[in-house]
């Protein structure tokens, strides 16, 4: 099932790649029943939810509850991270599994299979979750053991890390140009956010699309913009921290402009 890409001594960091999720990793899964997933909001706001969890040989189940922050936060992005703990009867941390991975629904033909995963697991009389069956399809995965020390008194780590390779890619956060580019973002796909522009500026051939910013704790609009306008986060193209986040409301077709020529541009004087 593997094939092993470094072999290394105590202390030293493995990586394997596998075809689905490992052996090793199935049996930490089926042993332990709480799962920890983070999200992030509209505009990259991190979130964590704590939540009961069944598992396959090539995904992780878990339910959404409807109006919960996490639900929102899984249909503005689909990237998912997550951390299963370990811990001795002391409540020391033995071993980490962290990993990242795509979330999406789980289709109404698969729900049965799932739904007996979960009474295979948590028993025959148990009360379906409320919410929305959804699953985690890794990209990789993380095992961090701990080594507590009995003179140092410290954890010693030793990570191992398990590509899946053939897992389907993270989803993207929209095309990117090079010099002019006709991109097509369909209704609620992310243009940028904060921490992944580009620093390119954008021109609205069709649709409309929205620049959204964090203030006061909370998402605001900042503008919409329709066919013959454009945009951009100039903090991005000044090599700066990017603060707004746009997505398309409608199909929206956009012609990207190379930023390497309006950053030049931006330097020689005021736009």
């Amino acid at each position: 099932m593997t094939a092993n890409l470094a072999n290394a001594s105590q202390g030293t960091p493995t990586t394997r790649v596998t075809q689905g999720i490992p052996t090793e990793v199935m049996e930490h899964l089926h042993r332990h029943h709480v799962i920890t997933l983070s999200t992030t909001s509209f505009t990259g706001m991190p979130h964590a939810d704590t939540v009961v969890y069944m598992s396959d040989a090539r995904s992780i189940f878990f339910w959404a509850g409807e109006g919960t922050q996490m639900l929102r936060n899984i249909k503005d992005s689909r990237r998912v991270s997550f951390t299963i703990d370990d811990y001795t009867i002391d409540w020391r941390k033995v071993r980490e599994l962290q990993g990242v991975g795509r979330c999406m629904p789980v289709t109404r033909e698969h729900d049965a299979s799932v739904w007996s995963l979960y009474l295979l697991k948590f028993g025959e009389g148990s009360v379906r979750p409320p919410g929305f069956l959804h699953a985690i399809v890794p990209n990789e995965m993380h095992f961090v053991d701990y080594d507590y020390a009995k003179v140092a008194g410290q954890p010693s780590q030793i990570r191992r890390t398990f590509q899946i390779g053939d897992a389907p890619p993270p989803p993207s956060q929209g095309a990117v140009s090079t010099n002019l580019d006709r991109l097509t973002y369909e209704p609620g796909q992310i243009v940028f956010r904060p921490g992944s522009s580009r620093g390119d500026y954008y021109v609205v051939i069709d649709g409309e699309v929205e620049i959204r910013g964090e203030g006061y704790g909370a998402d605001q609009t900042v503008l919409r913009l329709g066919p013959g306008q454009f945009f951009g986060d100039q903090a991005t193209l000044r090599g700066q921290q990017g603060a707004l986040t746009c997505h398309a409301v409608k199909r929206s077709i956009l012609l990207a402009v190379d930023r390497t020529a309006l950053r030049d541009l931006l330097d020689s004087g005021p736009v």
